[in-house]
């Protein structure tokens, strides 16, 4: 017994890391001013994925605000260490007034920094906090919460198991999409290890197991926790219920761009750009919105901005990207499409039709095809349109007719015309315009039929 309390003095205190939990999760740390210098290297090579930095502290009941006088040293360090960063604020804050002070005092700390990780009130005042029912206190919180959203961060709350069931109501902030943050260290060994087999990954996004770890390079103790949360890991975008330019635009139509886009982070900045293939290197249309909101509409301003009926006729690429609290730029989106003057696709060229047919023909064949192919252009056309007047039917011969009808450049054009007349016509409300549209109506009918029929025979 002697001897095993030796080895088990002597036994580095990292040791017990590695056996946290059971759960699977991400280990990471939380620090402060109080870990002193720190080897960010090291801590990496230690197997430290993430570290959520304190940035500040507000104590109403001594009017002390104050910056932790590290956090500029550490969220370098971390990121170059290409560590997962996140942060958190310390406040005894009671009411929306002082969450939302708190909060904007915090943000001038953070101003033009990125996290994957959720930026945290930290949320353990047993004097101004601990005694307020959910009914008062949420409220409060919520509001302090919905500002660090307002500033382009992702929100959460940590505190511990105690706070959660008596002040905080767990439920409402998952509904919210808030991020949970928890200090629970039940029975665990000198606060080191916890039992076999136990998480939080029900009830928080990150479970804080011990405040007394040790891990390579830092000196002191460090707060120990894991991760359950991958989106803070492996960033995404996505857009439900997209309504994206593809296919053939008609010139001079107007286009507008549809859907939500949503991350699991706050979204800083949504872009919607137009590209001509021709010329891929910069976007000949481009629009930006910040939403600062883990979901956004793509109404109003953005597809006001986007004008689909000012591209000549070409083809184009579309592109939908977003760039989250993290500072990660996501592609949403992408769509081709093209812009013709009837807005129908680009037709197939009759040679490359020709050129599909003849590998086909079999080697008794292949005489009479060469021989059809030496014969003049138009000859070769008016025995097609005969021939397939001639067989199939009254059906062939009728689609016949509309393809040849179709290939025929001024009853192309008239039918063009008569489709554009239509359109126009049919906006007004007078009873003659509608007789007109009416009768442009069946020339619209026998254009459109004429392109299909070209197409099936």
């Amino acid at each position: 017994m002697l001897l095993f309390g030796i080895l088990l003095a002597l036994t580095p205190a990292d040791c017990f890391l590695r056996t946290a939990s059971a759960a699977e999760g991400r280990f990471g740390i939380d620090i402060s001013k109080y870990q002193e210098q720190i080897d960010w290297q090291a801590v990496r090579e230690g197997g430290v994925e993430f570290a959520i930095i304190r940035c500040c502290k507000v104590i109403h009941a001594y009017d002390d605000f104050e910056e932790d006088e590290r956090f500029e040293e550490n969220y370098e360090g971390a990121r170059a260490a290409g560590i997962a960063v996140g942060a958190y604020m310390y406040t005894d804050a009671a009411t929306a007034e002082e969450f939302t002070g708190d909060v904007d005092f915090m943000l001038a700390v953070l101003k033009d920094k990125s996290f994957d990780l959720p930026v945290f009130l930290d949320l353990e005042s047993a004097s101004r906090q601990e005694h307020l029912p959910p009914a008062v206190f949420m409220p409060a919180l919520t509001a302090g919460l919905e500002r660090i959203e307002e500033g382009g961060f992702t929100a959460g709350i940590y505190s511990s198991t105690a706070f959660f069931s008596e002040c905080i109501d767990r439920r409402q902030l998952q509904a919210e999409h808030y991020a949970i943050w928890e200090a629970n260290y039940f029975n665990t060994i000198d606060g080191l290890k916890s039992p076999a087999g136990h998480d939080l990954s029900d009830e928080a996004d990150i479970w804080q197991y011990s405040g007394r770890g040790k891990t390579a390079g830092i000196r002191t103790t460090v707060d120990c926790n894991l991760c359950y949360a991958d989106s803070y890991f492996l960033h995404e975008a996505r857009a439900l219920n997209p309504e994206l330019p593809e296919g053939a635009l008609r010139e001079g139509a107007k286009f507008t761009v549809g859907g939500t886009v949503s991350a699991d982070a706050v979204i800083r900045k949504i872009t919607g750009e137009i590209y001509s293939v021709e010329d891929d290197s910069k976007p000949i249309q481009q629009v930006s919105v910040s939403p600062n909101a883990k979901e956004y509409l793509l109404t109003g301003f953005f597809t006001k901005k986007l004008d689909f009926s000012a591209l000549k006729c070409g083809e184009y690429r579309f592109r939908l990207s977003a760039v989250d609290s993290s500072g990660a730029d996501l592609t949403v989106a992408e769509s081709r499409f093209t812009v013709t003057k009837d807005g129908l696709p680009l037709a197939t060229t009759t040679t490359t039709t020709q050129t599909t047919a003849t590998t086909t023909v079999t080697e008794g064949t292949k005489a009479s095809a060469s021989a059809s192919d030496a014969a003049p252009a138009d000859t070769k056309d008016a025995a097609q349109r005969t021939k397939r007047r001639r067989s199939g039917g009254f059906a062939r011969w009728w689609l016949g007719f509309l393809a040849d009808l179709y290939d025929n450049m001024p009853g192309r054009w008239f039918f063009a015309s008569a489709a554009s007349l239509t359109l126009r016509l049919s906006l007004e409300r007078t009873p003659l315009h509608r007789i007109f549209a009416r009768m442009s109506t069946f020339a619209e009918i026998g254009y459109l039929a004429s392109g299909i029929g070209k197409e099936i025979v």
